[in-house]
């Protein structure tokens, strides 16, 4: 049981010493009151607000709590101010607040006169009220703030350079108590301007009075809109209020702006604080106060310094030669140029254009080098093929003599017949022209064989024509007829039905097949009669035709199959190796390809495939 409790009470001191650890790890965090003059959404409040609480929250040392509240005297003129405080009052009355933020002129008041009856204690840090705008203003204790610049002077200034013959101003403002505060200082700047001009007042009316209005200002002026939160009629302006856009359609002379966010809503240009910058200095300012400094030691200061900036649109709508833009101004809205804005795609796009470029040029030197490459081998190929033809007619002397002796033969014997006939004097004119008709006749065959023999061995271009690879297979087989019968060979075309026509060289064709033909006649020349057979048949193919020889010889050696279409490569005692290297390079100027395959039983074939026409 002693041990029980003394456990117990060990474990009540260490959550103890816990807890108490975590209240010095987790201090009170700071608590901020923001009070707004009107609705958050207008682009004045977004753009500070935005800047305001990232300058606030920036690596803050605690948690920083920001509570909003908004007395919007702009929507509710008569607001009951007393019974709004003692609502505040008791909705923090058990919430220690450490700064109240003003953001802008009555912000500002109601904190100065509620502070200590709503938020004892806590400091004021203003932001949003216009510099000049207070009059006869007492700072409260443990207050500061920044003031923000709308440089009305400036921007009336900037008017005059861009138009030097302008000879007076209207300043377009609203009724609102906002309206009515930035008339007055706007009025008070113009007065101390070197150059002043007739100044002009267009309020107290309806924002379509005011844009008719503006309608029939003479050139030679400038328009200065300030605000218009509430026009004459009463009515109000949201936060996408298009009055400005409305007057810089409707003006013949430029429209002006001191508002840094009117910029670019069709005012040509003008001179303001920036309200991002300004909203940052306030949250530095109050980040500053919640660390510990007096706020009664920090003067409140006007931050940041005005910026002239210029509308190109503007210049444009206005005919405003850029030229008179100061040099201390910003031009916006200016169209891109195209090498500040796109520079490094442009350099790539050069860079790339450039390797390509090189590449063609490269491509272009070895297309003409492959060219000069393929004439070259073309040339040689067309002297080996030339060779080989003189070879293969050695191999064909027989059958050549064959060829010519048939045709002479029959023109000598019908000669002796006729001289026989004429002799014995039983030679008729019917028999004559018999006679004349058979040497006629025989004379053109041998002229044929002898057109044939010298096509086969001339040399000449590669003139591709439309064959028909029957008709060619026929030829070459003709050739081959007699040497095939002297040396007791049998060769069995088989031709297809259907088979398309090639584009190619005829003479080289027949090449190819003569050359297949008397290498499968000599691997078939040491067998015995009844199997010295030569298959040759044409198929059909897809995009082509297939010339095929087959033999059963001996076939060849799985090692020789390799190298069966190199050059000097050969299986005979007495062969020179061009052979199937002069029928691979023939079928493949043809687009075409060779092959090999072992014959069934024993023996080899040979394909030659060849691309139809048009393919």
């Amino acid at each position: 049981m002693l041990a029980r409790l003394l456990g117990a009470l060990a474990l009540v001191a260490v959550a103890a010493h816990a807890h108490a650890a975590d209240d010095v790890a987790a201090p009170e965090p700071w608590r901020v009151v923001l009070i707004r003059s009107w609705d958050a959404m207008y682009p004045v409040n977004v753009m500070r607000e935005q800047a305001l609480r990232t300058a606030l929250l920036d690596q803050a040392p605690r948690a920083i709590e920001i509570y909003t509240e908004e007395i919007d005297p702009l929507r509710f003129p008569l607001n009951p101010e007393a019974e709004l405080a003692a609502l505040l009052a008791r909705k923090y009355q058990n919430t220690k607040v450490d700064v109240v933020v003003a953001s802008g002129p009555e912000p500002l008041e109601f904190a100065g006169r509620h502070r200590d009856q709503v938020w004892p204690g806590a400091a004021i840090v203003f932001n949003g009220v216009i510099d000049g705008s207070l009059q006869g203003w007492a700072r409260p204790a443990r207050t500061t703030g920044v003031f923000m610049v709308l440089d009305v002077a400036g921007s009336v200034n900037l008017g005059t350079e861009l138009v030097p013959t302008a000879k007076r101003v209207y300043l377009v403002s609203g009724i609102a108590q906002y309206d009515r505060d930035f008339l007055r200082v706007a009025r008070k700047q113009l007065e101390g301007m070197r150059h002043p001009l007739e100044v002009h007042v267009l309020t107290g009316m309806s924002r379509d009075d005011l844009v008719e209005k503006v309608r029939t200002v003479p050139p030679d002026s400038l328009v200065m809109y300030l605000t218009v939160l509430r026009d004459g009629s009463g009515s109000l302006s949201g936060p996408g209020a298009t009055t400005p856009t409305r007057l810089a359609e409707a003006s013949p002379a430029p429209v002006l702006t001191a508002i840094h966010t009117q910029f670019g809503r069709g005012a040509v240009g003008g001179s303001s604080s920036r309200f991002d910058v300004h909203g940052r200095v306030a949250g530095q300012l109050i980040r500053s106060v919640l660390e510990g400094s007096d706020p009664d030691g920090l003067a409140p200061r006007a931050a940041p310094a005005p910026s002239c900036e210029v509308d190109w649109r503007g210049l444009k709508r206005w005919n405003i030669p850029e030229t008179r833009v100061p040099s201390r101004c910003t031009v916006t809205n200016r169209p891109p140029n195209m090498w500040q804005t796109y520079f490094w795609p442009i350099a790539a796009m050069i860079a790339i254009i450039l390797l390509q470029a090189a590449l063609i040029s490269s491509l272009v030197i070895q297309s003409q080098r492959r060219r000069r490459a393929e004439a070259r081998l073309q040339a040689r190929s067309a002297e080996m093929a030339q060779v080989a033809r003189m070879s293969m007619v050695g191999a064909l002397t027989a059958s050549i003599a064959h060829e010519i002796n048939q045709p002479i033969g029959a023109i000598l014997s019908n000669t002796e017949a006729a001289q026989m006939m004429l002799e014995q004097g039983t030679l008729d004119p019917d028999k004559l022209r018999e006679i004349l008709a058979d040497i006629r006749a025989e004379d053109l065959r041998a002229s044929e064989v002898i057109r044939g023999l010298r096509n086969l061995l001339a040399r000449r271009e590669w003139r591709p024509a439309a064959l028909d690879v029957n008709d060619q297979v026929a030829e070459a087989l003709r050739h081959l007829a007699f040497d095939a019968a002297r040396r007791n060979m049998r060769l069995s075309p088989i031709f297809g039905s259907v088979v398309p026509p090639v584009m190619g060289d005829a003479v080289q064709i027949q090449q190819v097949v003569i050359n297949l033909v008397m290498n499968a006649m000599d691997a078939v020349a040491q067998l015995a009669d009844a199997v010295r057979e030569v298959r040759i048949e044409t198929r059909a193919r897809p995009d082509g035709a297939e010339i095929a020889v087959a033999d059963f010889g001996t076939g060849l050696a799985p090692e020789d199959t390799m190298r069966l279409f190199q050059t000097a490569f050969t299986t005979k005692r007495d062969g020179m190796g061009f052979g199937l290297s002069i029928v691979s390079t023939i079928v493949e100027i043809h687009r075409g390809r060779v092959s090999y395959e072992p014959n069934v039983p024993r023996g080899a074939i040979f394909r030659v495939f060849l691309p139809t026409v048009g393919t």
